[in-house]
């Protein structure tokens, strides 16, 4: 008998993003070892591509709320109590609905994310359900207020709170959230999709050109992924230096602007992750210049699953995965972004050691074996 467990997200697929892929992940590495699931949340809030309603697979259960867009989940970004006042109804609403006619089914809550994490407790308490909160950002929580308080009270009574990386367990705990409850687990990859290709034929398939030094970039188009600031080092950096950027966002025209005027900038769009690894295995080098405090980026382990090193942001949880064996870290700004490509671009050697480096790297920390680090508080008890 399969236990069958609700994830709450406001984030899913065909949303475009780092926790939408590792939900898939989640959801199909955690298939194979008897579990089932249920996925509570928005048709997508940032994309224009809109899901089916209701998805139904073997496995997997979907249900996507209709939500109002306006492009209010990235202006309230940086407000987290209107954010909040935003996320929780519909998907409180569409919940508790749910629990009243499948509450018998459900084992486990597993909420994504704070707003979700809230949903869960209450949803939990009311129909005496286990519930973990994952969480995937370093938060920065003030230490005064009605905030952190109510964050405190929620992992507090939630059952087991799962985070990123070391430094938002710490940031967790600091609240007064005992130590036991509170895991780290790691993103993963399929290492049979991200893997090492022959650059040469890659380029040849895609149409790059072989003499490029390609610097890529793959997220979301939002000033939180560090875009302005790489669309201004475009601007001052070596035209030998091709940014190819992948993705897709409010800030796509900003990048479309600067194409059309700096060659040396190329704006592929958005790609599906299954066929990323083509264009990590063409490129030289990824950028990752984050300006907000990232989980860990998930790009990172995608790139040096395919031998491809990194210049990261210094900040999140990207500082306790990235040595200098496989990649160079950076306070960002466009000078910087700029000086460091241009340093490894004129340094071949080093470039390659590292990319030696990058895929055994991968293949230890972040293969498939990390799905047990979530999957085992599955079946423990309340």
């Amino acid at each position: 008998m399969r236990k069958k467990i609700l994830i709450l997200t406001t984030c899913f697929r065909p949303n475009v993003g780092g926790v939408e892929t590792h939900l898939d992940d989640l959801i199909n590495d955690a298939g194979k070892k008897g579990f089932s699931f249920f996925v509570l949340t928005y048709q997508p809030l940032i994309s224009k591509t809109k899901g089916e309603i209701i998805e139904k697979k073997k496995l997997l259960s979907v249900l996507r709320i209709p939500w109002l867009r306006f492009n209010l989940f990235l202006r309230l970004n940086k407000h987290p109590a209107l954010e909040f006042l935003y996320l929780f109804p519909g998907l409180f609403a569409a919940s508790f609905i749910f629990f009243m006619f499948k509450s018998s089914e459900v084992e486990v809550i597993h909420a994504q994310g704070l707003v979700a994490g809230a949903v869960g407790l209450i949803i939990g308490k009311i129909f005496n359900k286990k519930v973990i909160v994952s969480t995937h950002s370093v938060y920065n929580f003030p230490d005064l207020g009605l905030y952190p308080k109510f964050i405190r009270l929620m992992f507090i009574n939630s059952d087991y709170v799962l985070t990123l990386s070391q430094q938002s367990k710490t940031e967790v705990v600091n609240l007064g959230v005992p130590k036991k409850k509170v895991s780290v687990f790691t993103y993963w990859v399929n290492q049979n999709i991200f893997r090492q290709l022959d650059k040469r034929s890659v380029r040849r398939s895609l149409g790059i050109s072989k003499e490029k030094f390609i610097c890529l970039f793959v997220g979301r188009l939002v000033p939180e992924k560090g875009v302005n600031e790489l669309l201004e080092s475009v601007k001052i950096s070596n035209n030998n230096i091709t940014f190819l950027v992948i993705g897709d966002g409010p800030m796509k025209d900003d990048v479309t602007g600067v194409a059309r005027v700096y060659k040396n900038l190329i704006f592929v769009g958005r790609v599906d992750n299954e066929k990323l690894f083509e264009y990590y295995n063409a490129s030289n080098l990824l950028i990752v210049p984050s300006i907000h405090e990232e989980g860990f980026g998930r790009v990172i382990l995608e790139s040096l699953s395919c031998g491809l090193p990194v210049i990261a942001t210094n900040r999140g949880g990207i500082r306790e995965y990235l040595s200098k064996k496989i990649g160079v870290l950076i306070d960002i700004t466009p000078l910087n972004i700029k000086v460091n490509v241009e340093k490894l671009m004129e340094n071949p050697k080093a470039l390659n050691k590292m990319s030696a480096n990058a895929r055994a790297y991968a293949n230890k920390h972040f293969n498939r074996k990390n799905v047990t680090q979530i999957i085992k508080y599955y079946g423990k008890e309340k």
